[in-house]
């Protein structure tokens, strides 16, 4: 059970949450996906240094730049709070330093994307407050229904992809872990932005496993320097996270969705 403060996405912690994913996970994936295969310690600790750093700076500044009326903005602070977190690491860790350009355009990416979802969060978290307000429900009793799971497909996306790898060292079992989390996030994305639209019917998990797969194949790319330690070429293993990854996905997805609608069916107390 994820805790009442995390379920609420725009609260500190969710915020510091959703830094460090997205930093360590485009730390992790971006060396990963030009064939690095050395030491992930330096990259955990810059990637988790500049979350906490740019967190900190955007929750503070937060409304006296206005990132609360629109995540276009708050993505564009984004971006130039990671960039200039960049410069500052390279002075710190010789690995920045040597691909300052890469890590620059990867600071901007991840920074335009945390920037921009603590700016969605909020807003979205302040439109369900204000719904249930409207019906008499006290801020701190507030239902945010499948929104609350928002964690859950971090999980999905690592333990699926942890599966598919079968990793014997731990390197590989953290790289498979990372890359599968952020595909959870994909997976969830499409489930709550695209298979809604259809009410995520049954027939829309074979739809989202199939298409699971060629996300798959192509983070398997990631892993092509770890053939030796793996137990099918690197676009099978990948293509197999992939699919399972969007299957279970999906499938919580759909039940998520059919729990909320049968609320929003009930009647009043």
């Amino acid at each position: 059970m994820i805790p009442r403060i995390l379920q609420r996405r725009s609260s500190w912690p969710s915020s510091l949450l959703t830094g460090l994913i997205g930093w360590n996970g485009i730390a992790i994936i971006t060396p990963l996906a030009l064939g690095y295969t050395g030491e992930l310690g330096v990259l955990f600790l810059a990637g988790s240094l500049a979350a906490l750093a740019q967190v900190l700076i955007l929750r503070l500044a937060f409304f006296g730049l206005r990132m609360d009326r629109s995540p276009v903005a708050a993505g564009v602070w984004g971006g130039i709070s990671g960039a200039l977190l960049i410069l500052v690491e390279q002075v710190w860790f010789d690995i920045v330093a040597q691909h300052t350009l890469i890590a620059l355009a990867a600071g901007i990416f991840v920074g335009v994307f945390v920037g921009g979802f603590l700016a969605y969060f909020y807003q979205d978290d302040r439109e369900i407050e204000s719904q249930a307000a409207a019906s008499g429900v006290a801020v701190d009793c507030v239902d945010y229904g499948r929104d609350a799971h928002w964690l859950d497909p971090f999980a999905y996306g690592a333990v699926c992809y942890l599966v598919a790898f079968l990793p014997t060292r731990i390197e590989l079992a953290i790289c498979a872990a990372t890359v599968g989390s952020i595909v959870g996030v994909i997976a969830a994305g499409v489930s709550h932005f695209v298979l809604s639209k259809w009410n995520n019917a049954a027939w829309t998990i074979l739809v989202a496993t199939a298409g699971g797969a060629l996300v798959g194949l192509v983070s398997g790319l990631f892993f092509r320097n770890y053939q030796q330690l793996l137990w099918l070429p690197p676009l099978a293993v990948g293509g197999l996270g992939g699919m399972l990854t969007f299957a279970v996905t999906s499938i919580v997805g759909r039940k998520l969705g059919l729990q909320e609608h049968h609320a929003h069916q009930a009647p009043p107390d």
